[in-house]
């Protein structure tokens, strides 16, 4: 009972603490810029420097400003972070001389685009699942942000995979496609499906479709078809809907997405929502589900850098079945700050995240000379402070929530912003029973 009411004081005391905040800053005015005496330049054109592969309307369909507006600097640095966003470049500055009518200058440095990919890493979060592989990879082909792959890994959850990725098909109608083929053998994740039994392996072949529209800069919408086979490695009633041990199944999806974040890597700015719904089971097996999908983070900059950032999401799965290989958990690649390792199994799960993102370095490029490959030698890096509140659930579709089982957590650490867009953090986090953990992680929080 004491670590309950400590824990919910900890939480009305950051809530009200991030609540003052968000006031003194709105009290304020939000970022403290100054006015300039003279009317802003207006935009005549825009010149790319530095490409030497990518085609410049990739970069310049990134842009927020258009010839003829005014020169805003808030939009110019947004515009900046979402050509870096793009994944093919190191550095990007805009700049423009001071006049009237002035030219907008865009100056890259381009990542390397075509190599062989050495491939280490951990599976869904777990510092104990290891894998390494090989992977060739262009992630610029033909200059136009088209992605090529080839790859294999062994160790953990061994897989091979070949996909092609295209954001912009049929010139004007601004279309998109991508195209994969994947196998994988992993290793079960359901408790209901191990039973009292050893644990075993799932075989999966995937054929994967995709073609949308890209609505606007910022708006998408798309259409998938993929063909699943699942195999378990030992067989058994519940493993699989099929009683062969083999489902096989047809699946066609819609989806739409908004993304106006400022940086994809580690957002302190802008709204990104996504939903998708899947019906699995199109036409034949026994397979006969729908999923739904949705996912919406709001990153709203409260004052000089210092950001909030939100998340809210759900996926819901409805039908006669749904077998245990579609299952959703916690403690994967979701997870909750607090009860980190902790893997909470079910049929349907939704959550909610809250940071407070503070720069002590917000971002910084370092040239390092000595570096003999041009496309590795500039680094842009940043250093973050954050605090942070967690909260998920799990549940079977035939039950209600039940709230009270809500897991929670609490926390504070230190995010370390790394070139190619790796981010590692380092988070100590407690339960609402006051137990703490360490966390340490790669990639944003979310």
């Amino acid at each position: 009972m004491r670590c309950s009411r400590r824990f919910s004081a900890l939480v009305i005391g950051m809530l009200l603490c991030v609540l003052h905040i968000a006031v003194v800053f709105a009290q304020e005015g939000g970022d403290d810029e100054s006015v300039p005496a003279a009317a802003p330049s207006i935009i005549t054109s825009f010149a790319v420097f530095g490409n030497e592969l990518t085609k410049p309307e990739i970069i310049l369909r990134e842009l927020t400003v258009r010839v003829g507006d005014s020169i805003d600097v808030r939009e110019i640095e947004y515009s900046r972070n979402r050509i870096y966003s793009l994944g093919l470049f190191n550095r990007v500055d805009i700049t423009w001389p001071p006049l009237d009518s002035t030219i907008v200058l865009i100056e890259v440095d381009e990542r390397w685009f075509l190599y062989p990919v050495p491939m280490a890493g951990i599976v869904e979060r777990n510092w104990d699942n290891w894998y390494y592989g090989l992977g060739v990879k262009h992630d610029n082909f033909r200059g136009r942000n088209e992605k090529l792959f080839a790859g294999f890994v062994l160790g953990y959850n061994p897989w091979v995979s070949l996909s092609y990725v295209n954001p912009w098909i049929l010139g004007e109608s601004q279309m998109f496609m991508e195209t994969s083929f994947a196998w994988s053998r992993v290793v079960n994740k359901s408790m209901r499906s191990q039973g009292e039994g050893p644990n075993f392996h799932e075989i999966h072949y995937r054929v994967y479709d995709a073609i949308g529209k890209r609505l606007d800069q910022f708006r998408s919408v798309w259409l998938t078809a993929t063909f699943d086979y699942v195999e378990v490695t030992e067989k058994r009633t519940g493993r699989t809907l099929s009683e062969s041990g083999i489902d096989r199944y047809l699946s066609i999806g819609i989806g739409a997405k908004h993304d106006t974040r400022n940086l994809a890597e580690y957002p302190t700015e802008g709204v990104f929502s996504f939903v998708n719904i899947t019906k699995k089971g199109v036409g034949f097996g026994p397979v006969d589900m729908t999923t739904w999908a949705a996912d919406a983070r709001v990153y709203k900059n409260l004052y000089k850098g210092v950001s909030l950032a939100t998340r809210v999401f759900a996926k819901l799965n409805s039908g006669p079945a749904v077998p245990n290989y579609q299952h959703v958990y916690f403690g994967y690649s979701e997870r909750i700050r607090g009860h980190f390792n902790q893997e909470v199994e079910g049929e349907n799960l939704a959550g909610g995240f809250a940071e407070l993102r503070l720069p002590i370095v917000p971002h910084v490029y370092v040239h390092i000379p000595e570096v003999p490959i041009r496309q590795f030698a500039t680094w842009r890096l940043g250093l973050y402070a954050a605090v942070f509140a967690d909260a998920g659930l799990v549940w079977d579709r035939k039950q209600r929530p039940d709230w009270a089982g809500l897991s929670r957590g609490i926390g504070a650490g230190l995010h370390v912003l790394l070139p190619y867009g790796t981010v590692f953090r380092i988070d100590r986090a407690w339960n609402e029973h006051g137990a703490g953990e360490w966390i340490f992680d790669l990639g944003a929080s979310f």
